[in-house]
């Protein structure tokens, strides 16, 4: 096998390292360059950026300088952007520098890290120096100072006596500690929003102490609905809680506070100074009742006031009165009928309203109810009760206004009048007529009457009769009770004729027709008062007429007629009837022609009975007549005659 010589390679090694380091020397001589990784802290850190670290602290290789937030990757810092504390790492425009050199950056004043942001409302009037005592103050470096600009180039210092503007603000704010060393810029955001304006409710606020006034009485001065009361506010002015509820009782002497409610800011409190007065007293109104015939002596109106009234008001009213306050008055000429009302004034002397009581005198008049008049006691029948009945007619010298009750105290049922009596059974009733009754302080008066009601005879009921012509002579004299059904109270009364004439009870109708049917009679009963009188009618109806029987019809036999007529038989019948053969009519019917010569006809006696057809109920008896068949004689058997 054939072998290589290894004198060469080395050779090549080191021609290869050279290289590369020459090549890693070139590209490094282009990166930038850290000059200091651990600098001191930096004392003016106001406004410094990026720029400014680059410019301190980095040899530009020629490339550019820029900065990373991490050793690799991460993102590109501006170079105009502030630097804050931390650790910062630099590169080249390429990118291509490799591992990157870092930075420790500290500041002499280091950042707070607290939120400077503020809001305030437009009546807290704040200013700049208002802004740092409440938000900044207390970041300040001790034997520090403070400074704010208007803007992030630290060119417009602020004065710490300007006003905040209204709405949105941003401050650059930039520590010094007592070296002179400033701090990196922090920035607050302050807002100043218009607050509601100041309610104007009137003070002194006064009330009556009969009202209980209360919170929600008090006049607000606004037209707002969102606001609260309070009790008392601090040395700055402020509200201090708890709000008060409305139902809290107004206290004379204090002060509340309103304050109006918006989202944000609230107004000024504003002070009401309430006066609580107790109004005053003209005592409570009563009421006296007289008669005008009893009226007393002078008497004094204060003294039927009731409650606790002041002494130090006036009266007035229909009559003089005299003692101030007392009001003696004297009524006895107040004889007319009515109210007489004295008024008792006493004046404020505050905003509470006057007080007013009255007295009032009521005088009424004495009324009488009368006495019995000569129509007392009325009395009615039954059957003649009217249905409006003037109670007054019973009575006389009467005053109106007063009642009438049925029966004789007035606690019976009370009755109007005129009274409807048609419903009263018989009996006596008493009406009481009332005056002066309770509460009314007259004497109390009563007259009773009386109503009577009698009650009514009774005459029966009619049981109307009925006859047939030919049935007057058999049913007179007719009893005329036995038209009545015997309800009547007795037969004691009188009867009459349709002309008023006094009849006897047992009349005789065979005189009555049938043209001058119906006949009414009438029956009365009379108990001195009231009496009852009941018609009966007696009608007499038309009777058919079965005629009367002829003597029999004789003839010979074989000698009578082939058609004869039984109602030659008869005399004024109605030839509306039926004939019947016998004796009765319990025979055949036959017509009123037969043929008595007929082979049936031999000598004897044949029978025939009429039966009258009726009218209406009335009927007639049946009638029977005969024809009589005589036989002729017997002259014996003829034998020949022999002469000589």
């Amino acid at each position: 096998m054939k072998t290589k010589s290894l004198v060469r390679f080395p050779r090549f090694i080191g021609s290869f390292i050279m290289v590369f380091l020459w090549t890693a020397f070139s590209l490094n001589a282009q990166c930038p360059i850290v000059t200091n990784p651990t600098p001191p802290p930096i004392c003016d850190a106001s406004g410094y950026t990026f720029s400014n670290l680059s410019a301190d602290y980095v040899t530009n290789g020629g490339n550019g300088i820029v900065w990373y937030d991490a050793i690799s990757d991460g993102s590109l810092i501006n170079n105009n952007e502030l630097v804050k504390e931390g650790t910062y790492y630099v590169d080249d425009n390429s990118g291509t520098c490799g591992i990157r050199q870092s930075i420790v950056v500290n500041f002499a004043v280091g950042a707070t890290g607290e939120n400077f942001d503020q809001i305030y409302c437009s009546n807290e009037n704040a200013t700049v120096q208002s802004y740092i005592d409440d938000v900044l103050d207390s970041e300040i470096p001790t034997g520090g100072s403070i400074e704010l600009y208007n803007d992030s180039a630290l060119t417009d210092l602020v004065s710490p006596s300007d006003d905040l503007p209204n709405g949105a603000k941003s401050y650059y704010i930039v520590f010094v500690d007592n070296s002179g060393c400033k701090s990196q810029i922090e920035v607050g955001q302050v807002g100043v929003f218009d607050a509601p304006a100041n309610p104007t409710p009137t003070s002194p606020q006064i009330f009556c102490s009969d009202t209980n006034p209360t919170i929600a009485d008090l006049n607000p001065g606004t037209t707002e609905t969102n606001y609260s009361w309070y009790a008392n506010v601090d040395g700055s002015g402020e509200p201090i809680p708890p709000a008060l509820s409305n139902t809290t009782v107004l206290v004379d002497g204090s002060t509340y506070y309103i304050q109006i409610n918006s989202f944000f800011c609230t107004s000024d409190a504003v002070g009401v100074m309430v006066e609580v007065y107790d109004p005053v007293d003209a005592g409570s109104s009563s009421t006296l009742e007289y008669c005008n015939d009893n009226l007393p002596s002078a008497f004094n109106l204060f003294d039927e006031l009731g409650g606790t009234p002041e002494t130090t008001g006036t009266w007035s009213g229909p009559l003089t009165t005299s003692n101030g306050y007392q009001g003696t008055v004297d009524i006895s000429s107040l004889t007319t009928a009515g109210n007489y009302i004295f008024t008792y004034s006493v004046l404020s002397n505050n905003d509470c309203p006057d007080s007013t009581a009255t007295v009032t005198i009521t005088v009424n008049e004495t009324l009488s109810a009368g006495n019995a008049s000569a129509t007392n006691p009325e009395s009615f029948c039954e059957s003649n009760l009217p249905t409006s009945f003037d109670l007054f007619t019973l009575l006389e010298n009467y005053d109106l206004a007063g009642s009438w009750t049925q029966g004789t105290l007035i606690t019976d049922p009370v009755v109007l009048t005129p009274i409807d009596l048609s419903s009263y059974t018989s009996g006596t009733y008493n009406f009481t007529y009332w005056q002066n009754v309770a509460p009314n302080p007259c004497p109390q008066e009563s007259t009773t009457v009386q109503v009577i009601v009698l009650e009514d005879p009774d005459a029966g009921v009619a049981i109307n009769q009925v006859f047939c012509e030919n049935e007057l002579s058999t049913n007179s004299p007719f009893n005329l009770f036995d038209a009545l059904d015997g309800s009547q109270d007795h037969d004691s009364g009188t009867w009459t004729d349709v002309s008023g004439n006094t009849i006897s009870s047992n009349l005789d109708i065979t005189n009555l027709t049938v043209a001058g049917s119906p006949y009414t009679f009438n029956y009365t009963i009379d108990n001195g008062t009231c009496s009852d009188t009941e018609p009966i009618t007696i009608s007499v109806e038309e009777a058919p007429e079965s005629g009367t029987a002829n003597a029999p019809a004789e003839f010979c036999e074989g000698e009578a007629p082939t058609s004869y007529d039984l109602f030659d038989l008869l005399e004024n019948e109605d030839q509306t009837g039926t004939w019947y053969v016998g004796s009765d009519t319990s025979g055949a019917t036959a017509n009123n022609i037969i043929n008595p010569s007929g082979s049936g006809f031999t000598a004897g006696t044949y029978y025939y009975t009429y039966d009258v057809a009726t009218i209406g109920s009335c009927d007639d008896i049946d009638v029977t007549v005969s024809i009589i068949i005589n036989p002729l004689p017997n002259a014996g058997t003829p034998t020949p005659a022999t002469f000589c």
